[in-house]
């Protein structure tokens, strides 16, 4: 008996809050924007550094290139389908 008082009831519970809109939908230019950015500040960085540290920011600067041309792909049913 103890039980079924605490148990709550799913009739009670609180309204979900609305869900917000998606960051890449709000801002939907710096997906591919800022990875370029970080890119060039990389690479502008890597200029003025010891050897083993401009190695690792070219490496992170041709990561962040290649994330920001890969984000100009289309998304849905674009390249990503199978279909025929």
């Amino acid at each position: 008996m103890l039980m079924l008082i605490d148990t709550p009831d799913p009739r009670y519970r609180p309204e979900p809050e609305p869900e917000k809109e998606p960051w890449r939908q709000r801002h939907p230019r710096m997906r591919v924007c800022l990875p370029f950015a970080g890119s060039v500040a990389c690479f502008a960085v890597a200029y003025h550094v010891p050897p083993f540290v401009t190695f690792v920011l070219t490496i992170v600067a041709m990561m962040l290139f290649f994330d920001g041309a890969l984000a100009l792909l289309p998304t849905g049913d674009g390249l990503w389908s199978n279909r025929q």
